[in-house]
């Protein structure tokens, strides 16, 4: 095919992939609204208590959670669909997502908690902690009610007459009595099953009185019925048995990349690789310790406050840094292992492994045009993704969640969140399954249709852990999006496959911050990441060195020149049918690829 057509089915390929996105994932995501920042929020719940309850927050440890309503999302997408959730919540004004701080001291059980919408910046929900010995003024139901219903009119505009009394409880305690009041709204009940008596959500709003104090409330919140939640648990069954299947597998090709790295650990492919992939091992484990800094305040959104905190924190980072170890480990043995078997199978196809770019050069125009087709890749890949989703959720009853997003919302620099998903996932990732996989199934005689499709599958159902429902949807899903990774890999090369997986990853990841652009560091910060490739790609583009590859001899060691000086010798005076059978035989008896390929290239140069 020519270049410049190819290159232009590329680019329109793209474009229609950012169109379809565009049209069929764009509206799902415009549910997130951050229009209030962290920060804002924050000054906002120190705003509350210290205004109504007289607390000096300065005293107190803060932390901070990004939360999604996950089980009212869920049951609303699975029962009236993504459409009619979506009217509903316009309708309710129903805040799916919301910042939720917590205010702390050690050892100390009380505390408070304050949720603020992200989208408003209205405290719809709090929740005052105190001993179970704390002592409140007495007070009878009917005057707790009165308190209740009178706060709920003033904070949220709350009309009695349209709502039923849900439940009255009664808490006594050795110095108090705390009254749980919660009503329900009449115009929404969505049944679980029509005509099966299974229970029905309900949105209710809840305020707890003590003592003439408001402990908590509630502005809204879905009750969904305990036989969905059944139902969600036993579909969860599924996507664990997939998980478990694919861990298996995932150990049985990290135990053939082990077995690889020993067998060729002295090749000289793999030492001269071993630098650059023992560098980037390292700069995976300090991107992600990074990013477990980075997350400190989900560590002590999590603290119990039964225990030492600096005891607390120390354990979680100690434990915390174990898995970015593996990790890294994880990525370099699969790498080398592959760079060495991509060049045996492979050796004219350089693109595939980033062995060319180390002997030469990386700023080059051929890594600019690598990088620039991982972009378009990527707008391909989303494009169909959001295809798949569509037919998903029109035919097979597919409803997928949202809380993914929040993961790196609550850190304090979002952006570097996005960067340590993003870099992770997509070297290690596709050098397991793309460099490795692929091309050590073709070394054993796999046809290359058939490896691409299986390395696809092994990594598509190795995501079902996601709660997409039905969960193997979330397999078959992203075992389409390998495939065409595979095609990309063996068409255009890792470097491009790389740069697909780390743009989709660091935008999804960002998206809480890009879907309603403002001007504020997150979106710039957020930009910045996404673009981080392409700066690279317009670097290499300017300083194009068009560096001559360095020959591969030069990193012959003693006994590899003794080898290659004996193999000269041995083949001088055969026929090429000769030396064609006899590097079959080298080959498949272990020889040094990078040995015999320059032993046949100088021989028939000669």
């Amino acid at each position: 095919m020519n270049k410049r057509f190819e290159w232009f089915l590329l680019v329109l390929l793209a474009i229609s992939g950012v169109f379809v996105w565009c049209r069929l994932a764009l509206p799902r995501y415009q549910s997130i609204d951050l229009s209030v920042s962290q920060s804002q929020a924050l000054k906002i719940a120190k705003q509350f208590l210290e205004t109504n309850y007289r607390v000096k927050v300065s005293g107190y440890t803060s932390a901070a959670l990004f939360s999604a309503d996950d089980s009212t999302d869920r049951y609303l997408q699975r029962i009236i669909g993504t459409a009619g959730e979506q009217k509903l919540v316009a309708r309710l004004h129903y805040d799916m997502f919301c910042w939720v701080f917590r205010f702390f001291k050690e050892a100390q059980k009380e505390e408070y908690k304050v949720a603020v919408s992200s989208a408003t910046g209205q405290v719809i929900g709090f929740n005052h902690a105190i001993e179970d010995t704390a002592a409140r003024p007495p007070l009878d139901k009917d005057k707790a009610r009165q308190i209740a219903l009178r706060f709920l009119k003033t904070a949220f505009g709350f009309n009695p007459d349209d709502y039923s009394t849900h439940s009255e409880d009664v808490h006594k305690f050795d110095n108090r009595t705390d009254y749980a009041f919660s009503w329900e709204r009449k115009d929404v009940q969505i049944p679980w099953h029509k005509g099966r008596q299974e229970g029905s959500a309900k949105v209710l709003t809840s305020v707890t009185v003590s003592g003439g104090e408001i402990l908590n409330f509630n502005k809204y919140a879905f009750n969904i019925p305990e036989a969905f939640n059944r139902y969600v648990d036993n579909l969860k069954q599924t996507g664990q048995n997939l998980s478990l299947v694919f861990r298996i597998l995932y150990l049985a090709l990290m135990t053939l990349a082990i077995v690889a790295v020993v067998n060729r650990k002295h090749q000289v492919v793999s030492r001269a690789v071993r630098p650059f992939y023992t560098g980037v091992g390292v700069a995976i484990f300090i991107v992600m310790a990074m990013e477990l800094l980075n997350n400190l305040q989900g560590i002590l959104f999590g603290y119990p406050t039964t225990q030492s905190l600096g005891d607390y924190v120390i354990r979680q980072l100690i434990e915390g840094i174990i898995a970015p170890f593996f990790v890294a480990v994880g990525f370099v043995l699969p790498a080398l292992a592959g760079e060495s078997l991509r060049f045996e199978v492979s050796a004219d196809k350089k693109n595939r492994g980033f062995l060319n770019t180390l002997l030469s050069s990386f700023f080059s125009v051929n890594t600019t045009r690598q990088i620039m087709a991982g972009y378009c890749a990527a707008a391909v890949i989303l494009g169909v993704q959001s295809f798949i989703f569509s037919i998903g959720y029109k035919y097979w009853g597919v409803w997928d969640e949202l809380s993914w997003m929040t993961q790196a919302t609550t850190t304090f620099v979002p952006a570097l969140s996005a960067l340590a998903i993003g870099f992770q996932a997509s070297f290690s990732e596709e050098s397991m399954f793309r460099l490795f996989a692929i091309n050590f199934l073709k070394k054993y005689k796999v046809p290359t249709a058939l490896a691409v499709f299986l390395s696809a599958a092994v990594w598509g159902f190795g995501h079902t852990g996601y709660e997409i429902f039905p969960m193997w949807f979330r397999g078959v899903e992203v075992t389409s999006i390998g495939l065409l990774m595979g095609f990309f890999y063996l068409r255009y090369g890792l470097l491009t496959v790389i740069t697909a997986h780390f743009f989709i990853d660091a935008f999804l990841s960002s998206l809480p911050f890009l879907v309603k652009p403002q001007l504020s560091f997150n979106f710039g910060s957020a930009l910045l990441v996404i673009g981080i490739p392409l700066i690279l790609g317009l670097a290499a583009w300017i300083f194009d060195k068009k560096t001559q590859e360095r020959p591969l001899s030069i990193r012959f060691n003693p006994q590899q020149q003794f080898t290659y000086d004996l193999l000269m010798d041995l083949c001088r005076h055969k026929t090429p049918q000769e030396l064609a059978v006899l590097k079959r035989n080298l080959l498949h008896h272990g020889w040094d690829a990078a040995i015999v390929q320059r032993v046949f290239e100088d021989t028939h140069s000669t």
